[in-house]
């Protein structure tokens, strides 16, 4: 993403209701898949950003991020997150079968991403045999427009093109799901119009109105306890939960 985003994203992301529903995601996903019932798992999370996400993932183990961008890694370290890396998905760091847990999640979008399935054959590689990705992606490329040049995206996916992905690198989906379902209508009106009135190059990432932001997160959260139970017919991102067999 552009330089300047990455202090935005440090300081909204912990009020943020995009970001706090997409916390309450996670969560259900990690349910599904009963990882870190133990505490004591290895847990990667790839394009790690600011560090909010590598931080919550400390409840469930022992975590390790890489990020291409030094800007992030910086801002990790102000976390007091440490163990870091600065590199891609398509070359990680880490012996074979290293790690139970693997997030990334809006990494594969990125254009500084030049082979998705030679990162995500990366991530299995470092994946222990019945380990467990957890992937998220924008959806949909209609939705192209200025928010996505400000984050360098490349490609905005359905779940089909994710299904491919994932069956390339012999990883087995068990969740596949959109989500953002319920306020998808708005999306698309909102980017359309930036679209299609010339906006700049800027991320959709700014203040709005506190009742306005609790009630987006409440949507994401409710959102979050129905994809336990069922797959979202569409929505503004999609994500995915695989195993490695």
């Amino acid at each position: 993403m552009e330089e300047r985003e990455y202090g935005k994203l440090y300081e909204l992301e912990d009020t943020y209701w995009w970001f706090k529903g997409k916390d309450r995601v996670l969560l259900q996903l990690l349910k599904i898949a009963e990882a870190g019932k133990d505490g004591k798992q290895k847990i990667l999370d790839v394009g790690c950003g600011t560090g909010r996400v590598l931080e919550n993932l400390g409840l469930y183990g022992d975590t390790y991020g890489v990020d291409f961008s030094t800007t992030a890694i910086a801002f990790c370290k102000k976390r007091g997150l440490q163990r870091l890396a600065c590199g891609t998905g398509e070359a990680l760091p880490f012996r074979d079968g290293a790690f139970d847990l693997i997030t990334a999640l809006d990494v594969f979008c990125h254009r500084e991403t030049s082979d998705n399935k030679a990162a995500i054959r990366e991530l299995a590689r470092t994946l222990k045999s019945g380990g467990v990705l957890i992937l998220s992606e924008p959806a949909f490329m209609f939705l192209y427009g200025p928010h996505d040049e400000s984050q360098h995206t490349k490609q905005r996916y359905n779940a089909s093109e994710i299904r491919e992905l994932m069956d390339s690198c012999g990883l087995r989906i068990e969740k596949i799901s959109y989500f953002n379902f319920i306020l998808f209508p708005l999306v698309i009106a909102h980017r359309l119009f930036r679209k299609w009135s010339g906006g700049s190059s800027e991320s959709d990432l700014e203040e709005i109105n506190p009742v306005l932001n609790s009630l987006f997160s409440s949507l994401l959260s409710f959102e979050a306890m129905l994809i336990r139970f069922m797959n979202l017919p569409v929505g503004s991102s999609v994500i995915c939960l695989a195993r490695k067999p």
